[in-house]
């Protein structure tokens, strides 16, 4: 364990916005041993509304409970990815962690030059001997986004923006279209990739091909693409799905619910198995662990028939059943 930092009397407001900073201020008042621990965030970074936010949640749980100083990296500041895991080892930290598949390569090429440093990776699976890998059940958590859709479309059609045409992005999509003919046989899915996680104006485009098609029940898993696909749905009168974090209040009268990936519950769980000398392990967090799930539901109505189909599903679902 290495010498740590306490917090001194700041207000929350100063450590949220502090960029390229530890959200931990004053690291001179240090009069206490704790553990540390350093993330370098997604590319878009703070603000996202989504990943990197959801990954500073977890980065202040930490920090309340007292126990661990939590520092760090954004691309815009750092340029690259391995510069700032390469700061992050300079600082001593007792685990560095990259959020998101997009660091693999830099997390990967960092690692093997400090074999004796702890490292994890959200989102990811390395097999290096010293990076903890932590991956989600996405498909389990779009599922039950699925089947909210599939009861709350009128038009027989529903919509899906992904970031990048990959594996991970086309968990989210096909347990979206799965879930949703589980509880509507007849459903059909619009699927676009904007190949971009930071342009809403992408996703608008992409939002409008879609509702012009006929989808009226549009999820993202996009990033900041993703607040483009939510705002257009409410701004033409058709319902969206959030995902990653609660995203009811990008657009409020839209968003019926959200698929929640808990990547603050990945941050505690890596702290939680940091030990002494540097392992590897892979994590995963599904529904059952609660690493994937919904946000409560919004302006929806359902008959009794309805809502037993969406529970029958959802207990299939915490049953193991695949979806």
């Amino acid at each position: 364990m290495k010498k740590g930092v306490i917090f001194g009397l700041m207000t929350a407001s100063v450590l949220w916005l502090s960029a390229c900073q530890s959200v931990i201020d004053r690291p001179e008042t240090a009069i206490e041993e704790r553990q540390s621990m350093g993330v370098v965030l997604s590319d878009v970074g703070l603000g996202d509304q989504s990943f990197s936010d959801a990954a500073m949640r977890g980065m202040g749980q930490l920090r309340e409970t007292g126990e661990w100083y939590v520092d760090y990296r954004e691309l815009e500041e750092t340029k690259t990815y391995e510069a700032g895991f390469e700061q992050l080892v300079a600082a001593g930290h007792d685990v560095i962690i990259g959020l998101g598949f997009a660091c693999q390569e830099d997390l990967e090429k960092v690692a093997a030059n400090h074999p004796d440093q702890q490292f994890a990776l959200i989102d990811a699976v390395s097999t290096l001997p010293n990076v903890i890998s932590v991956t989600f059940e996405e498909v389990e958590g779009s599922a039950l986004a699925g089947a909210v859709a599939g009861l709350e479309t009128e038009t027989g059609k529903i919509g899906f923006v992904g970031g990048v045409d990959n594996e991970l992005i086309q968990k989210f999509s096909t347990g979206f279209l799965l879930g949703a003919q589980a509880v509507n046989a007849d459903v059909e899915l619009l699927v676009d990739y904007a190949n971009d996680f930071a342009s809403p104006e992408i996703g608008q485009q992409l939002a409008e091909k879609q509702i012009e098609a006929g989808a009226d029940v549009l999820y993202a898993a996009a990033g900041l693409t993703g607040v483009g696909v939510l705002q257009t749905a409410q701004a033409n009168g058709v319902k969206a799905i959030g995902v990653d974090s609660d995203q009811s209040m990008i657009a409020p009268d839209a968003v019926i619910t959200s698929m929640l990936k808990q990547v603050d519950l990945a941050i505690v769980a890596i702290a939680e198995n940091v030990q002494e000398d540097a392992f590897s392990e892979h994590l995963t967090l599904g529904l059952e662990q609660g690493g994937v799930g919904l946000a409560a539901l919004r302006r929806v109505q359902w008959s009794d028939e309805e809502q037993e189909r969406f529970d029958a599903f959802e207990k299939r679902l915490l049953e193991g059943n695949s979806p």
